[in-house]
């Protein structure tokens, strides 16, 4: 079986389809199958992309991001919706990512354009269970509340 690369050609060209997205991101699966233990991503998230705050429960399950472009913020928040922490993932600084616990609820926000992460996450992988998303939480064709709730969490935690 051949190598998988990571490479500027392979980040360049998820990030290509992330600049075209109405979402403002995209992924490149390297894993084979739902089903594996382990999946791994290859994410490219621009700035303004919602990724809506979650949790993985059923089963729990642990997340690990490790920067390879760009800057990230990994938020964690309180049961009731508060931001209770964060971290700052930036290329070619320390640290180089962060592992989110089982059943923490948490989100991602592009600070820099490009902004390319590796992630790593507990397989397997079944749609209806992988993530239970919050009430606090806006839902994504809900622009206004989705605007008003990154802003208010990126002013708490000062992400400029």
């Amino acid at each position: 079986m051949p190598f998988k690369i990571i490479d500027e050609q392979l980040v360049n060209s998820v990030a290509q389809t992330a600049q075209n997205s109405a979402l403002k991101r995209s992924l490149y699966v390297m894993h084979e199958s739902n089903d594996d233990k382990v999946h791994r991503l290859v994410s490219v998230i621009e700035p303004g992309s919602y990724l809506r705050p979650h949790r993985h429960l059923d089963p729990n399950k642990i997340e690990i991001f490790m920067i390879l472009k760009g800057k990230l913020a990994v938020v964690e928040f309180a049961e009731d919706g508060r931001p209770s922490g964060h971290v700052i993932l930036e290329a070619g600084k320390s640290p180089w990512g962060v592992e989110v616990p089982p059943a923490s609820w948490h989100m991602s926000i592009a600070l820099e354009p490009d902004t390319t992460v590796f992630t790593i996450v507990e397989g397997p992988w079944d749609p209806k269970t992988h993530k239970k998303f919050p009430t606090w939480a806006p839902l994504a064709d809900d622009t206004q509340a989705v605007e008003a709730f990154v802003g208010k969490v990126r002013q708490e935690l000062m992400l400029y």
